[in-house]
């Protein structure tokens, strides 16, 4: 398996995996978790697939899509700001180095084993790029058992910022910061990002 990074300067070139990315999107959540979301022609995709957007998409040796995820600065409009900020125990970040990682899935055609190399192929690359964007840690709201089972066992630092919530009455979900990096002390240009994100 091999997973790509795809982002604005290189999405033209990986255009068929961008749509392929979609395409999964479109059956894990509005086809097997039946999401209330936008959806067009079997593709799903939302506000936040902006060209700020950076996918994170892994394939398999046939060249199957196995995995996706969606990564987005906070200093961008954010999903878990926007939609579910009550869920936060503290005040949700806007900073060069916290990204919203979101929209994670994983075919349904795997075995368990795949599933399993595809996840840790897709967080391994995931924590590879963040670290070169010099990202400390990654907001997520996903169902616990993939934070317990997948996130922990991979050796993130996984920090739980609130209780667990529903999303169309589906599996429980939560927030979560999940450290990538040492966190770093306040820089001078901070209070000055905060004022922007509102």
């Amino acid at each position: 398996m091999q997973t790509f990074m795809i982002d604005w300067h290189n999405r033209e070139r990986y255009s068929h995996l961008v749509e392929e990315q979609h395409r999964l999107r479109n059956e894990v959540f509005v086809k097997r978790l039946g999401w209330d979301v936008p959806s067009h022609d079997g593709l799903e995709s939302d506000a936040y697939d902006t060209p700020r957007t950076t996918y994170a998409v892994t394939v398999g040796d046939t060249g199957r899509i196995c995995a996706v995820s969606r990564l987005l600065p906070t200093t961008e409009p954010y999903m878990t700001r926007d939609l579910w900020p009550s869920w936060s125990s503290e005040r949700l970040p806007c900073s060069p180095w916290g990204w919203e990682a979101s929209r994670f899935g994983c075919c349904a055609s795997l075995t368990r084993s795949e599933r399993s190399e595809a996840i840790e192929q897709l967080f391994g690359t995931i924590y590879r790029f963040s670290r070169s964007r010099a990202v400390d840690y990654l907001m997520m709201v996903m169902p616990m058992f993939i934070f317990e089972r997948n996130i922990k066992r991979l050796g993130y630092d996984v920090t739980y910022l609130g209780g667990t919530r529903k999303i169309d009455g589906l599996l429980s979900r939560r927030l979560a910061r999940v450290q990538i990096g040492e966190p770093r002390a306040m820089s001078p240009e901070a209070p000055a990002l905060m004022t922007r994100c509102g």
